[in-house]
């Protein structure tokens, strides 16, 4: 008895093992691997799930969602490893969130960003070991002069006198060698420089006289009047190429090469649209805004993806009891005295005009239908049931249903009904099923505003227009603007439809008495 049992035992395991898909074993694997935020073993697991189960769609979605996870997972370690210094390994995490999410292009991005840092530390190293001199040379002719004066002793003057032995006197202490313009004009001003440096003093002067200054060499500086033109003489301008990593299309570029124009009144700005990049031309303190703004507009462009489910709530409860008795009975006489003959070649029936009253009557003179009696005992019963649960940027899932537009001609077919008025008739096709439309907007505390319209249409009937059937569709539409953080959910709304009816059909009186109106009416 034992060993029945315990065969009975393992017959049943097998059975219980045989039974249990191979999918779900991979699917439930890969919710413990991502449980455990190891989100490249669960991306193996739901993989083979899928490859188990093609045609499972909480798989694929499953599949998506953990792509896109893991990607985001190593880009956000790519990015601590940059931030540490550490290129080499950061760079191999784009790379393997490229690999993962081919369609992120936050990982693209990132990985030709890492990849320029490389070369470009690989070019400076290379350009140290050419030789030191070489560099510093090329540094003092690309770069305007750094000023380097002998003596960096606060300075403390105060003097009512000509501007030019103001400046000369600041010189002195400094250690500074002081040119002017040739059409620098005399001018007499009262300065008071208390513990001041000296760009302090010489900007303080030169608003005092307006005029301007600049550094020459390290230890001589230029003053002239501070006028447009001779700006225009005098101001040194170079030649900087901004390369842009985030724009995608030309207008993008032109769209910053106009803010800049506008924003920093440049007008020697020139857009390269083949190498993505921008060439200006203008002072060093005009260069160094526009690469400080490049550096900010220059970002990445963020990635939104919204899982949606749009569910069917309604109820419809059927309940059919009772039996449905017959509602007509006929009565079919047969006169007496009725002859029918007939021949070869013709044949004739004789009927009396009348009955006569002393006549008898049996079965054979007439025929009846008694009505018959349906029993229904039915019970339907609707639950609700997920139309779409998709993971989506934008979604337009359903069918297509014809829609026929008809031209039609002035004249023809009116008044009368033999002349059909649609000359020819046309077809548009209209989606039908559950259309997403979502744009959405990320800020800076990654917040996402999205404008969300969802519309849930089917094809409940038909009707014939013209000779055409045309389908009669049924439409629920959403439109909402919300607000919401990463990872959090919000219900738009629902619309509940509820029906009470009531039907009986059955003979008059007997119908409505209890109990016995289910055995001569249909509830």
């Amino acid at each position: 008895m034992r060993r029945w049992g315990k065969l009975i035992l393992c017959v049943g395991a097998g059975l219980l093992a045989a039974g249990c898909p191979k999918g779900r074993q991979q699917y439930d694997a890969g919710l413990k691997a991502e449980t455990l935020q190891d989100y490249d073993t669960a991306l193996q697991y739901y993989q083979k799930a899928l490859a188990s189960e093609p045609n499972n769609s909480h798989f694929r979605i499953k599949l998506n969602q953990i792509r896109f996870e893991a990607g985001e997972f190593h880009i956000k370690k790519g990015l601590a490893l940059r931030e540490k210094g550490d290129l080499q390994a950061a760079a191999a995490e784009f790379q393997r969130a490229s690999t993962i999410d081919p369609s992120s292009p936050v990982a693209v991005q990132e990985l030709r960003r890492t990849l320029d840092q490389i070369n470009e530390l690989a070019h400076k190293q290379d350009e140290q070991a050419s030789g030191g001199e070489d560099i510093a040379g090329n540094e003092l002719a690309s770069s305007p002069p750094e000023l380097k004066p002998l003596s960096n002793a606060p300075v403390n003057l105060k003097m009512v006198n000509d501007v030019k032995i103001i400046f000369d006197t600041i010189g002195k202490f400094a250690g500074l060698t002081v040119t002017y313009d040739p059409d620098f004009p005399a001018r007499r001003i009262s300065v008071d420089l208390n513990n001041l440096t000296l760009q302090q003093a010489l900007d303080i002067v030169c608003m005092q006289s307006k005029t301007f200054w600049k550094p020459i060499t390290e230890n001589i500086i230029f003053i002239a009047q501070d006028t447009t033109q001779k700006h225009k003489d005098y101001d040194e301008q170079l030649v900087e190429t901004f390369y842009l990593s985030n724009t995608v299309q030309s207008q993008d570029l032109t769209e910053i090469a106009n803010g800049l124009r506008q924003v920093l009144n440049l007008t020697k700005v020139q857009q390269l649209n083949s190498q993505n990049a921008i060439i200006v031309r203008d002072t060093p303190d005009k260069l160094a805004i526009a690469r400080k703004l490049l550096k900010d507009i220059d970002k990445a462009k963020p990635e939104v993806v919204v899982q949606v489910e749009v569910l069917s709530a309604s109820t419809e409860r059927l309940r059919d009891l009772g039996i449905l008795p017959g509602q007509s009975a006929s009565v079919t006489f047969t006169p007496p005295g009725s002859t029918t003959s007939s021949s070869s070649s013709s044949s004739s029936s004789t009927t009396p005009t009348g009955i006569p009253l002393n006549a008898g009557f049996s079965t054979a003179d007439y025929t009846y239908t008694l009505p018959g009696a349906t029993a229904n005992f039915l019970l339907t019963d609707t639950k609700t049931q997920i139309i779409q649960n998709p993971e989506i940027r934008s979604v337009d899932v359903g069918s297509r249903v014809p829609i026929a537009t008809g031209s039609f001609q002035a004249g023809v077919g009116v008044g009368t009904t033999s002349v059909n008025p649609l000359v020819n008739t046309q077809f548009t096709y209209i989606d039908v099923g559950v259309n997403v439309s979502i744009t959405p907007r990320v800020h800076p505390n990654h917040e996402v505003s999205m404008k969300v319209a969802i519309e849930v249409s089917q094809v409940t009937g038909t009707a014939t227009i013209g000779g055409i059937q045309q389908p009669i569709i049924g439409q629920r539409k959403i439109e909402h603007d919300i607000r919401l953080r990463e990872g959090e959910v919000n219900i738009l709304g629902g619309l509940f439809e509820k029906t009470d009816s009531k039907t009986v059909n059955g003979w008059p009186g007997l119908a409505q008495i209890p109990f016995i109106k289910y055995l001569t009416a249909d509830n």
